[in-house]
């Protein structure tokens, strides 16, 4: 008898890779992307990063709160977690020596 979770009707040819995007940026753009999550999407979390492994925050901080403390470099980065047209989405944006990269990644729900 085998222990552990079994998945049914899985193969790699059916289990499809969520979407991943990739950016670098620039302080006017990253602004926007705050103003356009605050207007357009529903905030399911945010959570601050204090380093490569390590969360700074354990509970989700208000939005606001989580761009000035990127901007003001408080923090290695930020995940903000939040629903848009149907999909979850996570965007992690994180300083670099080229600037804030964001790496966003789509969760759809069903299939």
């Amino acid at each position: 008898m085998t222990t552990g979770i079994r998945l049914a009707n899985i193969a790699v040819e059916n289990a499809a890779l969520p979407q991943l995007q990739d950016a670098l940026l620039e302080p006017e753009t990253l602004a926007q992307l705050f103003r356009d999550i605050q207007r357009c999407a529903v905030v399911d979390e945010v959570l601050l990063k204090g380093g490569a492994a390590l969360m700074a925050s354990e509970k989700s901080v208000p939005l606001a709160e989580a761009e000035q403390a990127l901007r003001e470099k408080r923090v290695a980065g930020v995940q903000i977690r939040y629903w848009y047209e149907g999909a979850n989405w996570w965007d992690t944006l994180m300083h670099t020596p080229r600037g804030v990269r964001l790496i966003r990644i789509e969760h759809r729900l069903g299939g």
